[in-house]
């Protein structure tokens, strides 16, 4: 089922280009006011286990920002997860699946996807200061034998568990998640700019969860803590729309693994 767009902050889905991305519409040409640069758009997509377990999916328009990104951008075309019936690509994964995770298998309640552009052509023109998304490739054992096996593609806002004692002095814990790009060496982890549009995708749970992809231990979605008192009540609805699995920021439940920013992970590596 599609369902038809929301309306957002006078955007209207004519203006939506062939690449999926656009720019809100700005303000009419007063010439006593400036033209207002409104924030650019991406289209998302979303598969949901329904409450009466049926699988619904929709399509909708929302800013290219942080806060809906991270949500649609963790894993490439071709990563393999582990579920109780065996490796399934992350492309042909269903809603109700019961994945498996550290803690045992967690039913799969919803898929997002979007599509990473090339950073030249049409985006880079409407909107220079954009910036550019990027892929990550990991290469087979990296991590340690089969860590992955094959090779690893990620999506701009991966995050891989990262273990370490050293992690207890910033964290408290011996594991946190930190972003895949800071994992990058140029050698076993690479950044990957696409050439053409590429798909990406995320996984959520009840709950924070750690998945295998590829027998890599990736983050599923998760908005953080304290994600509503960061943002405006329109566009915390906004967000919230995207999940109809849950009411408030609440619903996503615990966060029980911590996590580091790029520059807290290469510190502990360094030290």
């Amino acid at each position: 089922m599609v369902y038809p767009h929301r309306a957002v902050a006078g955007l209207a889905t004519d203006q939506i280009g062939p690449t999926g991305q656009t720019s809100w519409a700005s303000q009419p040409d007063v010439r006593s006011k400036p033209r207002r640069v409104m924030p650019l758009t991406r289209r998302f997509e979303v598969s949901y286990l329904a409450s009466n377990g049926d699988i619904d999916d929709f399509q909708r328009v929302a800013p290219a920002t942080p806060l809906f990104e991270d949500a649609f951008s963790a894993l490439g075309r071709g990563a393999l997860i582990s579920t109780v019936d065996g490796l399934t690509a992350v492309e042909d994964l269903l809603p109700g699946t019961f994945v498996e995770t550290p803690q045992g298998p967690q039913q799969l309640l919803w898929i997002g996807s979007m599509t990473v552009f090339p950073e030249s052509g049409e985006l880079a023109a409407r909107a220079p200061g954009h910036e550019p998304q990027k892929m990550v490739r990991v290469a087979t054992d990296t991590f340690g034998l089969g860590r992955p096996a094959p090779d690893l593609m990620l999506g701009p806002r991966a995050r891989l568990l990262f273990r370490s004692a050293a992690c207890m002095h910033a964290v408290g814990a011996e594991e946190a998640f930190a972003p895949a790009r800071a994992f990058i060496d140029g050698v076993s982890v690479i950044e990957i700019s696409p050439l053409s549009p590429q798909k990406v995708w995320q996984l959520c749970f009840a709950g924070q969860q750690t998945y295998f992809a590829n027998g890599v231990e990736v983050e599923s979605f998760h908005p953080g803590f304290k994600s509503e008192a960061m943002h405006d009540r329109e566009m915390s609805a906004l967000f919230l729309a995207l999940f109809p699995h849950v009411e408030s920021f609440e619903d996503f439940g615990n966060m029980h693994v911590p996590r580091l920013t790029a520059f807290e992970l290469e510190n502990l590596r360094a030290a």
